[in-house]
């Protein structure tokens, strides 16, 4: 995923740059325009590319669930409760285990990937409804 937030921090610093460096009030304001135009369509496209990933995720995540083999259908699910498991184990005091941020990340994704897939799996109907209006 493209964070939004690092690309805003990036055209901040283009933008005190401007004001910094360019003398002319309207010079100033058309580049902080145009920069304005460049982050609103960069914001876009990040947005855009980002639904997609989370579709192409949610496309896989539904594949496998409604795969031919019980371990298909169910290894995401046996996975993220393991590293649920070891997470509550290690918080309890009960597993010495570092829990890196890779782990957090994966359980993250895991999770994250199921809830947006069931929710578009429960959506499309609706939205098929409305699209044959």
């Amino acid at each position: 995923m493209i964070r939004l937030d690092i690309l805003d921090g990036i055209i901040q610093r283009i933008g005190e740059a401007i004001d910094r460096n360019v003398t002319t009030d309207a010079e100033r304001l058309e580049l902080m325009n145009e920069l304005t135009r460049m982050q609103l369509e960069l914001s876009s496209n990040v947005l855009e590319a980002n639904l997609e990933l989370q579709k192409q995720r949610a496309s896989l995540i539904k594949a496998e669930a409604e795969g031919g083999s019980w371990l298909q259908r169910n290894w995401r699910p046996i996975t993220a409760l393991t590293f649920l498991v070891l997470i509550v184990l290690h918080h309890l005091g009960l597993l010495q285990i570092e829990i890196t941020n890779e782990m957090w990340d994966l359980l993250q994704v895991m999770i994250g990937g199921y809830v947006v897939s069931r929710g578009i799996e429960k959506a499309a109907p609706s939205v098929a409804e409305v699209l044959r209006r």
